[in-house]
């Protein structure tokens, strides 16, 4: 995949404390797809919107363990809102976290993706503040899916004052399964409690792309 230059978006200095894009990720991840009242969602960036439908909008969480097959291992919890993007559907990310300063850096320079560090246990992510989510997932009776082809969207964020959508793309096994989550009543991710979940999945193995 060759990379294409924005002209809009600033050249990163060599001495930058974080690789290049695009990141070439690998891992396991559990994913929740929840439906949220549009009225209790965080801010988008400025000209996004959410992907409402009678008040609703669509919201996943998500447990990801990149592991050294790709550019770094980490772990990683997020929540995301389907957003409306130009004529498309893209995600823009409330609320991430992960348990590498490398990661938080590169997040946040390349991309605006408001990442912050946390503790991470089996699907259990803690900050000093506090608990933020646990949870427990298992695999139904229902066969692994191999995604054909590579699954391409965009994420959509704030990026110095101004809204950018950066390019992924993913592919991998997935299989249904049935998630349970615990949100903290006094966490960052208490808006997500009056939700309702609707589905989840277990990506065993999965490979992805971050970036142009």
């Amino acid at each position: 995949m060759t990379a294409q230059h924005d002209p809009h978006r600033p050249t990163e200095p060599a001495d930058r404390p974080y690789p290049p894009e695009p990141w070439d990720l690998t891992g396991t991840g559990a994913i929740t797809t929840w439906r949220v009242p549009v009225g209790s969602l965080p801010g988008l960036p400025s000209g996004v919107r959410a992907a409402e439908v009678r008040g609703t909008a669509l919201v996943t969480t998500a447990f990801v363990r990149y592991d050294h097959r790709g550019l770094m291992a980490y772990d990683e919890l997020l929540a995301a809102v389907v957003v409306r993007h130009g004529r498309g559907l893209a995600l823009s990310i409330t609320d991430i976290w992960v348990d590498s300063e490398t990661s938080v850096a590169g997040g946040r320079g390349l991309w605006g993706i408001p990442k912050d560090l946390a503790t991470f246990g089996e699907h259990y992510a803690e900050t000093a503040d506090g608990p933020i989510a646990s949870a427990s997932f298992s695999a139904r009776r229902a066969p692994a899916l191999r995604l054909p082809l590579p699954l391409r969207g965009s994420v959509v964020q704030t990026l110095d004052g101004r809204t950018v959508a950066s390019p992924i793309r993913a592919g991998g096994t997935v299989r249904p399964a049935t998630g349970r989550w615990d949100l903290a009543a006094d966490g960052p991710l208490a808006w997500l409690r009056g939700a309702r979940p609707v589905t989840s999945l277990l990506a065993r193995d999965f490979s992805m792309r971050f970036g142009s």
